[in-house]
């Protein structure tokens, strides 16, 4: 469900309403409204009354103050439990944000280059079949230039706790359901050997893009994977574990991990765009979509992010911090920097979308304020427009004031 179409389709939508607001911001000054927090408190309400998303939560914030956090409907619609913004739920894409931080950690550390030959730390070759003769490096995987596709296999990672229901879905979807619910577990390295290795079960040209290695961006999921693999054959360390110690834990973020935390009442159920609730799940490209966290533990995330770009980071270096959240080195013309959406104008950040859950997290480099939106819904339609909407309004106001 991850894929590069419902990506480009989201990120236009989202320049769109970014965009257009601020335009209007720039040619006349919006008036400053006293009561801003209740004044942001009846356009949300307002945004749940139409009924279009079962839960939410969003925050706005600087550096080291929160202006505004709150959560709104119900995280299960079942039980009536409330959505709050320390409820917790796979946050999809916005994932890879925590790869793009360990990726600079790892360089520090003198572990990796991002000009180095990804074979350099793979027990299995892979070779653009299309372009045998060019270089798969690091940063292009970082950038989404790689010439790697999320083709069908990848639905191949994807493991719900229970079987689908066909009848919940369209009739499009019916193939994809039969796959889902045949799916079975195994090692992110055995995932990644099978689609992209030579030698693979699901090895075929269509696994990778037209053309070379550096020269076209393509979202890819599969790509962002095999970096956080790359990250451990390099550091000699689980993904999960390096990310734990040295992010979650250093911020604080005590509700975010790569497992879904036992007994949790604070979970979310997840919901599809016709209101169907989907089983719980999990992913076996999890670097790619599969945190679990909260508004509250992402805005301590977002928070060091602004500290970072300041430079007052505490994670890396400032030099890091620039370079993981700018324009690369002859990448001028792509959207990304390393695993950071550069696309909207406004904003530095990330978006995702999966089986029930929507989120947004984007900081504004000239103001110093982040803003977040997490749902537990798929987009589509009448949700997809409540979802933008709720974000443009928290540039509404300034909440400095």
């Amino acid at each position: 469900m991850r894929n590069i179409y419902w990506i480009a389709a989201f990120f236009g939508l989202l320049l769109a309403s970014c965009t257009l607001f601020h335009k209007g911001s720039e040619s006349k000054p919006a008036p400053v409204i006293p009561n801003y927090a209740d004044s942001l408190d009846l356009l949300l309400r307002g945004w749940h009354d139409k009924g279009n998303l079962p839960g939410f939560a969003v925050a706005v914030f600087s550096k080291d103050t929160i202006y505004y956090q709150r959560g709104f409907g119900y995280a299960n619609l079942e039980t009536r439990q409330a959505y709050t913004p320390n409820t917790v739920q796979m946050i999809a894409s916005v994932s890879k944000t925590l790869i793009g931080v360990a990726l600079m950690q790892a360089m520090e550390a003198g572990k990796l280059n991002l000009d180095d030959d990804i074979n350099k730390y793979l027990p299995f070759r892979i070779i653009h079949p299309k372009y045998p003769d060019s270089v798969i490096r690091i940063r292009h995987l970082a950038m989404h230039v790689s010439g790697i596709r999320d083709s069908l296999y990848y639905n191949r990672s994807y493991l719900f706790g229970a079987a689908l229901d066909k009848n919940i879905f369209s009739k499009e979807w019916w193939p994809l359901v039969e796959v889902y619910n045949r799916n079975q577990p195994m090692e992110m390295s055995i995932f990644l050997e099978k689609i992209l290795s030579k030698q693979g079960e699901w090895y075929n040209d269509d696994n990778f893009y037209d053309h070379a290695p550096g020269a076209a961006y393509e979202y890819s999921n599969l790509g962002a994977t095999l970096l956080a693999y790359i990250l451990e054959r390099a550091t000699k360390e689980d993904y999960r574990s390096f990310t734990r110690k040295r992010i979650l834990q250093p911020l604080g973020m005590r509700s975010s991990s790569w497992e879904k935390p036992q007994k949790c009442r604070k979970c979310s159920a997840y919901y599809l765009e016709n209101g169907s609730r989907v089983p719980e799940y999990r992913l076996i490209t999890y670097p790619d979509g599969g945190l679990y966290s909260s508004v509250a533990d992402m805005t301590k995330f977002l928070q060091e992010m602004i500290k970072g770009f300041g430079g007052e980071g505490t994670l890396l270096p400032t030099r890091s911090y620039h370079m993981m959240m700018g324009k690369q080195p002859g990448g001028e013309a792509f959207p990304d920097g390393l695993c950071w959406d550069l696309s909207i104008p406004c904003c530095i950040g990330h978006a995702g979308n999966d089986f029930g859950t929507s989120t947004l997290m984007y900081f504004e480099p000239s103001t110093g304020i982040g803003r977040i939106l997490f749902a537990n819904k798929s987009l589509q339609a009448d949700s997809e427009a409540t979802f933008y909407g709720i974000f443009n309004d928290l540039f509404r106001y300034d909440l400095r004031k």
